[in-house]
């Protein structure tokens, strides 16, 4: 709340009063005070466009798209009342569709948006402002062409601001700044009557401020262990070029042991039989690594052996543990992966590397 001091001992509060009670529109109003004065939102931005409509295959609009000093993308999404209960999904669709801007495009949008209200900019002035206003230790350079040069991450900055914002918006933006470290920002905007104008203060409610050391230590703890934690055997094997795209794989017979021998199945194993082969897709997902001859459907490793297991005896191996037990690589005399990680082989350990 502010504070009005009308003499020595005369302090009057000033309410806060909703922007839509005080005839503030949306658009004509709230938008255009922000690309005039970015600080209503706490910090300092480059506009590069607002009202941005140049998404494919939908109509929707995006409220301001800027620039930090840190040369990150933010996306804007205004709100002068309480934020509904898709504003955050909004943002963060739009974030998406901005994810694949290049510097390039972005001061490209900057030149046609203020070229409206300007004298029509060249990319030397446009690349100069963007150079300036970006804070790094060596200034960006500016190419033959005129554009600034340096590059945009994938992930633009969100910040969300509005009259007010229920548990449906805090609740889902602080589980993803802290789970998942998108840099998503709430902004208060509170406005009050003052000698027939208005006074607008954007207040951040999210991340707080005492909060942000804390987040940003949490976020560095999870790129650490993100970084130590042991990668996955497909993306492993695959990045040392034992497992590459259309690599066959044939089902382990040494898996059917005396503890656990399915009826049959003996007889059946057959190495030229598509029931037991399959082959590497490349695809790094949870459930596309592999392809089955059987059916020429994808599966994980583990989701393929399970199901080789349900078709040849209608249940599991008591003793699964490791899909990659299950499957040997012709390339490498027919071991296990598992083995083959363990074991620290490489692409020239394949067969096919040592014959002419």
């Amino acid at each position: 709340m502010l504070f009005r001091i009308t003499g020595e001992s005369s302090v009057e509060p000033v309410p806060a009063q909703k922007l839509a009670g005080l005839g503030i529109l949306e658009r004509q109003d709230l938008q255009e005070w922000v690309v005039e004065e970015p600080q209503i939102l706490g910090e300092e931005l480059l506009i590069v466009t607002s009202e941005y409509a140049g998404f494919e295959n939908t109509l929707d609009r995006l409220d301001v798209l800027a620039l930090d000093r840190d040369g990150k993308l933010v996306v804007v999404e205004l709100k002068r009342d309480r934020a509904d209960a898709t504003t955050d999904l909004q943002a963060l669709k739009y974030a998406s569709f901005c994810s694949n801007l290049t510097a390039e495009d972005v001061q490209q949008l900057y030149q046609e948006f203020h070229s409206k209200n300007e004298a029509t900019l060249s990319p030397e002035e446009v690349g100069n402002r963007f150079a300036n206003f970006v804070d790094t230790d060596e200034r960006i350079p500016v190419d033959e062409t005129g554009w600034a040069t340096f590059e945009l991450d994938n992930r633009p900055r969100v910040v969300l601001a509005a009259g007010d914002f229920g548990t449906e918006i805090t609740s889902p933006v602080l589980w993803l700044n802290q789970e998942y470290g998108l840099d998503i920002s709430c902004v208060r905007l509170q406005a009050y009557e003052h000698d027939g104008g208005y006074l607008v203060q954007g207040q951040r409610i999210i991340p707080v401020p005492e909060a942000e050391e804390y987040m940003t230590k949490r976020r560095k703890k999870q790129d650490t262990q993100s970084t130590n934690r042991r990668p996955p055997t497909f993306n492993l094997l695959f990045e040392r070029g034992v497992l590459r795209e259309g690599d066959e794989l044939l089902f382990n017979e040494a898996m059917f042991g005396e503890d656990w021998a399915p009826a049959g199945a003996d007889e059946r194993w057959d190495p030229e039989a598509d029931l037991w082969r399959a082959v590497v897709t490349g695809k790094p997902g949870l459930s596309n690594n592999v392809s089955w001859c059987y059916d020429d459907e994808e599966y994980s490793f583990t989701g393929l052996t399970r199901a080789i297991l349900l078709e040849i005896s209608g249940g599991d191996d008591p003793y699964f543990s490791n899909a990659f037990w299950y499957w040997t690589h012709p390339e490498f005399d027919y071991q296990n992966l598992s083995d083959l990680r363990d074991a620290q082989v490489t692409a020239s350990d394949r067969k096919s590397e040592h014959t002419n």
